[in-house]
């Protein structure tokens, strides 16, 4: 487990790393999952625009992928501590506003506004601030698949928490009144500042990559969005394809594998890292991201389909962590978190367009053209990533 990972560390960095993890899992529930889980009852209750409310969250996790690189850019100047802090507040006053407001208006503003403290609080800042307290290498990716590890459990703790609530009287109003509090106690479970300061030694690379700053890292970063994309299409398409064709609502519970399906890759990947050249294993889980929508395609039936879940989920939970690690091989050190930022941002806007693209693409030509669509973005993935690990094995 994260625990196993964690405990290989120093105290003090065990301890940094413990509470970022906590603070992750507690932030992914408060500010993204409950979101989507509270989401039914508060327009049954309210009456208010399912197109308004559903236009203000796509808008918030806009806002989120542009503020990526400024959050980078904190990081990189180390003031991120008190940013994330107060980030992780203003999180909280928003969903309060949201939850006590009879304005529809106001509340649609809260949400679009809780893009800006998912930017400045979620997975991509806190990978920066691993990376640059321990440098590239074995030490970092240990602490990120902790983090990892522990935050990935926040879709089982946020849906079973909220249908439990909900099931017990509570409103939504409540429910995100108490979201709003755990994410308060997020903020208080973060590091201080001072525990942020990296070692010397640990902020300088060893020489020997040369390359065009920019375009290295937009090469990374579409290669890796490639993969969201695809990943975003499979998420949002495959549980309605699956009613229409079965006619069975069970269908819907397949994706449920997901969550469950990414902490065990995250496991594995915990397992193997030591023996497997990063950009072997890079290349190995682009590969294998392209075996669910060809599994798709070639078979039929539920139980093909729950294996083509599990691989997808096992795989995606992997290429959460070998996003930021990979990076810090092959981006030089200066200003690595705002290009860890700007990789971040290309494939969450990417992921912000799947939806429309892939509902259009089944509509206009089916699921089978919807499956090819998943199937050429990730060899497009692969092969982008592929041409990047052999420029960068000639030197760039």
């Amino acid at each position: 487990m994260g625990a196993t990972a964690i405990q290989s560390m120093q105290p003090q960095a065990r301890r940094f790393v413990a509470r970022h993890a906590v603070a992750q899992l507690i932030l992914w529930s408060g500010l993204y999952y409950l979101l989507p889980a509270l989401l039914p009852a508060m327009l049954s209750s309210t009456g208010w625009s399912e197109i308004a409310v559903s236009a203000s969250v796509t808008a918030g996790f806009l806002l989120w992928a542009v503020l990526c690189p400024f959050a980078g850019n904190l990081v990189d100047r180390g003031d991120f501590g008190v940013t994330m802090r107060a980030a992780g507040a203003v999180g909280a006053v928003l969903l309060l506003v949201a939850a006590t407001t009879q304005s529809w208006m106001v509340a649609c503003a809260a949400l679009l506004l809780l893009g800006g403290p998912m930017a400045m609080t979620l997975y991509d800042p806190c990978f920066s601030v691993m990376i640059r307290r321990f440098g590239p290498g074995p030490v970092s990716r240990r602490a990120i698949t902790s983090v990892t590890l522990v935050a990935g459990f926040a879709t089982l703790v946020t849906f079973p928490t909220v249908a439990w609530m909900l099931a017990a009287g509570l409103s939504w109003r409540w429910i995100m009144v108490l979201f709003a509090a755990a994410v308060l106690a997020a903020v208080l479970i973060l590091p201080r500042e001072t525990d942020d300061v990296p070692s010397p030694a640990r902020t300088i690379r060893a020489p020997g990559i040369s390359v065009g700053k920019r375009g290295r890292t937009l090469a990374i970063g579409v290669a890796f969005a490639l993969i969201m994309f695809g990943h975003a299409l499979l998420l949002f398409q495959l549980p309605a394809q699956l009613v229409r064709a079965g006619g069975d609502a069970t269908a819907l519970m397949l994706p449920m594998v997901l969550g469950p399906a990414q902490i065990a890759g995250r496991l594995v990947w915990q397992a193997v890292q030591k023996v497997l050249r990063l950009e072997t294993a890079a290349i190995g889980l682009f590969g294998l991201m392209c075996l669910p929508p060809l599994i798709l395609l070639l078979g039929d039936g539920m139980a093909i389909v729950l294996i083509a879940l599990v691989v997808q989920g096992a795989g995606y939970g992997v290429h959460t962590i070998l996003r930021p690690v990979l990076s810090a091989e092959w981006l030089p050190a200066e200003g690595f978190s705002r290009r860890l930022g700007v990789i971040a941002m290309t494939g969450l806007l990417m992921m912000a367009v799947a939806p429309l693209i892939g509902a259009w693409a089944a509509a206009s030509f089916g699921f089978t053209a919807l499956l090819s669509l998943v199937l050429v973005a990730d060899l497009a993935g692969l092969a982008v990533l592929i041409v990047l690990a052999i420029r960068t094995g000639r030197g760039g």
